[in-house]
């Protein structure tokens, strides 16, 4: 696990050596253990490394064909050893046993696509072709490893956060206000936009080439989820999946650990991890509220697979506390509000594991939550006939828009935090408009084949990569802990999305196929609970920290925000603190939103300035 950053400067002034290790220095909670680059000219690419496998010889960048090929990576390739047994035969011969270098020949052997398509894992990469003078960028299939860049006219830039790339004077960081709608309809900001009007994200799925003489990517799309008409799938060949999923992200040189709530998904996750890893540790996180507390079934779990089991307990008398250090944590707001208990287990774990593996994506991928009800219901014979001839036009569901629907919710039933007419009001102009990723997301919308297959997969490219993930690998690494989501291992994703309806969810009771082949691992009464959503006494604290700043004007006059109308934002908040705080999910994300920008403006100056005297040293 690691942090990267690089860039390529036609014009050499950017590109110097000290310039590239104070940006590759923002990155050192993400990467504490040490520091690799690579300079020649007009191309400077740094990474910092956190140590889970290889620990004494795996340090980037890793080479192929005699220093012809650089690779840095910031992730874990699962299945690197059957990988390198491949090359080995193929004569390639490595000096690490890291699976960094298994890219490096890997991409030697068998190119970009031939690499991509045979990896399994989390990953940002970059590798650079000196002889071709290209460099290539690839995200991982499902967005758990984050990836950036930026460009203009002789110059390009990616890293693993905003914060380096908007450090660079030539990156324009207006805040782009169709992201900043989409912030205040969802707490997140979707797709390839970011927060900034100059950089983007590299999609899930995607990768960028760069030629290093005329750096404009060009972007290319090596994976999508596949499509198929849904059909039964054997037990025991999803258990197999299951299982092989969870012991491969097993795989390291230092502690692992699970991430058990006591609900279905992380403690299938944590019983397959004890079974081949007695004793393995498992860590909970308690609320003094028994309403909102689920670790006495995270004891329970913990008790039936004799793993070591470490339970926290989340102290909300420390939110006014907590909450900065949550934003200062982010590189894009994010007002999620299982940020602050996650941010607070993560830090605890790290005293014991290294490494964690959570539940993160069986919801979406076998239908678990509640609000996808709505499009699981059975359907007569002659409706389905109408769908399956009518699909090509149909948009199954009725939801055509992201954030702009008749009701507001997206097209998986997500419910949105605010409607047109608040964010308009809030921001002064309406963003109704869909840009090319929304056009993209739609015209693979409309090539399900159901409309739970439609809802799940909403969820799957947009609230799980740019929401869920986003914040799991934030958190993690604010502590330097590495997050591992089995349940995102692609063929257990594509087993899992193309089930039959009635596999997936049906009269009310969600992920069946998950837990009828869960029997195998888990005692009854774990099976038969009912998902508890997670909900935390946000109002109360929200009251508590305007009390605590003096009140809404005071808070809100020692803040910024461009783009937002601040005395529309302190006369929806101050009505809603009047009535008790009824709308806790939109005043979140707007407390979140300022703090955020706060805490990265002045990251961000400071940055800026350390830059800017080294280039004038």
């Amino acid at each position: 696990m690691c942090g990267i950053v690089g860039l390529i400067d036609l014009s050499n002034k950017y590109s110097h050596p000290n310039v590239i290790r104070r940006l590759a220095a923002t990155l050192e909670n993400r990467g504490p253990d040490g520091y690799g680059e690579y300079i020649d000219g007009s191309v400077a690419m740094a990474m910092r490394r956190l140590s889970v496998i290889d620990l004494e010889h795996g340090w980037q960048p890793l080479k192929s064909l005699g220093g012809q090929v650089v690779a840095f990576q910031n992730g874990e390739i699962y299945n690197y050893k059957t990988l390198r047994k491949d090359l080995e035969e193929a004569g390639f011969v490595f000096e690490s046993n890291s699976d960094t270098e298994v890219l490096a020949h890997g991409y030697a052997q068998w190119g970009i696509e031939g690499l991509l398509e045979r990896i399994d894992g989390m990953y940002a990469i970059a590798i650079l072709d000196r002889k071709r003078r290209e460099l290539h960028l690839a995200r991982d299939r499902f967005g758990e490893k984050p990836l950036f860049y930026c460009y203009k006219e002789g110059y390009f830039a990616y890293a693993s956060t905003l914060l380096p790339l908007a450090a660079l004077p030539w990156v324009d960081t207006a805040i782009d206000m169709l992201s900043l709608d989409r912030y205040l309809a969802l707490h997140y900001v979707p797709g390839d936009r970011t927060i900034f009007k100059g950089i983007r994200r590299v999609l899930p799925g995607e990768r960028l080439k760069v030629l290093l003489d005329h750096p404009v990517p060009e972007r290319h799309r090596y994976y999508s989820i596949p499509l198929a008409r849904p059909g039964k799938v054997d037990d025991e060949e999803l258990a197999v999946e299951i299982e092989n999923a969870v012991v491969s992200r097993l795989v390291a040189d230092v502690p692992v650990g699970v991430f058990l709530s006591g609900g279905l998904d992380s403690s299938i996750v944590a019983a397959i991890a004890a079974k081949h890893n007695p004793h393995i540790a498992t860590f909970s996180m308690g609320f003094k509220s028994k309403s909102h507390d689920e670790s006495i079934h995270a004891k329970y779990v913990a008790r039936s697979i004799n793993s070591t089991h470490h339970h926290f307990l989340f102290d909300s008398d420390n939110f006014k506390d907590l909450l900065p250090k949550v934003a200062a944590a982010l590189d894009e707001p994010i007002g999620d509000q299982a940020m602050l208990p996650l941010y607070w287990l993560c830090r605890e774990a790290r005293q014991h594991v290294t490494v964690a593996l959570s539940g993160e994506g069986a919801d979406e991928v076998f239908a678990g939550y509640g609000y996808y009800s709505e499009f699981a219901q059975e359907k007569s014979f002659r409706e389905k006939l109408s769908i399956l001839l009518r699909r090509k036009t149909l948009r199954i569901g009725g939801h055509t828009r992201l954030v702009y629907n008749s009701v507001s919710v997206t097209p998986s039933g997500f419910p949105l935090l605010s409607d047109p007419g608040d964010r308009e009001r809030l921001i002064g102009k309406s963003y109704p408009e869909m840009d090319s990723w929304e056009k993209d997301l739609f015209s693979m919308l409309n090539n399900t084949f159901d409309p739970l297959q439609r809802a799940t997969l909403t969820d799957m490219v947009t609230w799980l990569p740019d929401d869920l993930l986003v914040k799991y690998d934030r958190m993690a690494m604010a502590h330097s802990l590495e997050g591992r989501a089995p349940f995102l291992q692609p063929r257990l994703v594509e087993l899992g999305l193309n089930l039959p309806q009635h596999e997936r969810m049906a009269s009310g009771l969600s992920k069946i196929a998950l837990r009828r082949v869960a029997k195998r691992w888990l005692p009854l009464d774990i099976l038969e609970r009912k998902k508890q959503g997670f909900v935390l006494p946000m109002a109360n604290w929200l009251m508590q920290w305007f009390q605590d700043k003096g009140g809404v004007e005071a808070y809100f006059a020692s803040r910024e925000m461009p783009g937002v109308e601040m005395e529309k934002v302190m006369n929806l908040v101050q009505v809603d603190l009047k009535n008790g705080i009824h709308r806790e999910r939109l005043v979140f994300a707007l407390v979140l939103l300022f703090e955020w920008y706060k805490s990265f403006s002045g990251r961000l100056e400071e940055l800026r300035k350390d830059c800017i005297a080294i280039l004038q040293s």
